[in-house]
């Protein structure tokens, strides 16, 4: 139980955290900041908690990696409150779950009694006004889920927005994954790094139906979108494909956008590390392994070339067993800071197959081959990975938000192509590449999976066309559907 001094610094805790949100938001600089798609997304459920009298969809987790910008959706929404919606400061609790463990060995549990106590002089079943919790970096209070859950079961008046960078500690607890709605904040794409740096807005085309159910009609479709991009890239005083090229080393995190490349890639290795240091610590699962090796792997993911994990060469060179860097991949992927892709193939075959590892974003992978002058990021052979790094975290987060019953697999066989997508019984092959590509792998790859149609993104093109049963798409379009 809090002593009364404990409340009393814990209430100071809440208007200090308050005056700190509304100074936020106050700033001319706030005020220029664009949205993103997800603060849109979340607005309507906003407004939908506002108008109906039962909603259910008010318990949102938003788990990202650092540095991708939740505490600004956090601040944008909590101006929205304020400044469109008439809500009283009194009717937020804003909370930094950092500051407040730094400060105080506390949950947000207690703040939130203290809150609910004084500011609404009731408790929670008793609630008759709508109000609205927004917690910043959640995974500071392991027991943050529990709360959750309990709370938005007690009353249907509390809208809930959690953010985290953990992506484990936020979908670990079952009974409130159930009752949570998850938006995942990834790095900017090309269109939102577009619309943030430039206020140029792409128009919107569902790339989905292009790339895995091409006919004619939106091959058409596309054609026609892309000619009013064209226009639209006039407003850069740039070369696109120079912007482009600067997106993929650079500028896929908010932060960047107002920095040279040492302070961003000072700042992505910063994030890297404070995952390694911070974030792997609260999985508790590789107490034995030191930060300096699990930086070894991950540096060892960056460096290689394009192909398969080779879980046994990582443990050989880091003296751990191949069991515990299997562990540690899946950790890191949890955190977000990867993803991996299987070999296609039969059930058995995955199992026995090497996995393949990609960066979330591009800009990580280019920012420790820039720490630890491995590459010359204005090689084009380093280009080409990091571009295949791109294309492929943007592939991979297209299907995992269209369905479940497609996959993203890696081709082992040899002079294979660099992705299959599968759904129903079609398997799509796409290669990735600048400079001299050619469709030879294609075509291969047309035959053996017996595919309709096969996808080829380069820079070769300039246009979208359609050939001998190739979606020829040019790095530069691609990069602007997504």
């Amino acid at each position: 139980m809090l002593v009364l001094t404990d409340k009393d610094n814990l209430l100071q805790f809440i208007r200090i955290q308050q005056r700190d949100i509304n100074n936020k938001i106050s700033k001319k600089k706030f005020k220029k900041l664009h949205h993103r798609k997800k603060y849109y997304k979340i607005i309507e459920r906003v407004n939908s908690f506002l108008e109906q009298e039962e909603y259910n969809k008010r318990f949102i987790a938003m788990p990202g990696l650092r540095g991708v910008g939740k505490s600004t959706i956090i601040y944008q929404i909590y101006d929205y409150l304020i400044n469109n919606q008439n809500i009283d400061n009194n009717n937020i609790l804003y909370l930094d779950v950092d500051e407040l463990t730094s400060n105080y060995n506390t949950r947000i549990q207690d703040v939130f009694d203290i809150y609910i106590e004084y500011y609404q002089n009731t408790i929670p079943t008793a609630l008759e006004e709508k109000i609205f919790l927004l917690i910043d970096e959640t995974h500071y209070d392991k027991n943050w889920a529990r709360f959750a859950k309990t709370l938005f079961d007690k009353t249907p008046n509390i809208f809930m927005i959690f953010t985290g960078s953990s992506a484990l500690e936020l979908e670990s607890n079952t009974d409130a994954v159930r009752r949570m709605k998850i938006e995942r904040i990834y790095p900017m794409n090309f269109r939102e790094y577009l619309l943030l740096n430039y206020n140029i807005k792409i128009e919107k085309f569902d790339i989905e139906k292009l790339l895995f159910y091409c006919d004619d009609e939106n091959l058409k479709n596309a054609i026609m979108i892309e000619k009013g991009f064209h226009n639209n890239l006039l407003k850069i005083n740039n070369d696109p494909y120079l912007e482009l090229k600067q997106y993929i080393k650079t500028h896929s995190f908010p932060f960047a956008l107002n920095q040279d490349i040492n302070d961003t890639y000072d700042d992505i290795n910063e994030v890297i590390r404070r995952i390694i240091k911070e974030d792997l610590e609260l999985f508790k699962k590789h107490a034995n392994v030191s930060s300096q090796t699990i930086s070894q792997i991950v540096t060892y993911l960056a460096t290689k070339k394009s192909g398969k994990t080779k879980n046994s060469t990582i443990a050989q060179s880091t003296e751990i067993s191949s069991n515990t860097v299997k562990d540690i991949l899946q950790t890191l992927e949890l955190t977000q800071l990867i993803f991996s892709l299987n070999a296609y193939g039969p059930g058995g075959k995955i199992l026995k197959s090497s996995k393949e590892h990609f960066f979330i974003t591009s800009n990580i992978k280019a920012a420790i081959n820039y720490s630890v002058k491995r590459y010359d990021l204005e090689n084009d052979k380093c280009y080409s990975l990091l571009v295949e790094n791109m294309v492929t975290s943007n592939i991979y987060y297209l299907i995992n938000k269209t369905s479940d019953s497609m996959g993203l697999f890696y081709d082992s066989e040899k002079k294979g192509v660099d992705l299959l997508i599968k759904y129903s019984n079609q398997v799509i092959p796409v290669e990735i590449g600048i400079g001299n590509k050619t469709k030879s792998q294609l075509t291969r790859a047309l035959n053996k999976y017996n595919s309709p149609y096969g996808i080829l993104v380069s820079n070769r093109t300039s246009n979208i066309k359609y050939k001998n049963n190739i979606l020829y798409i040019p790095l530069l379009t691609f990069a602007l559907l997504i």
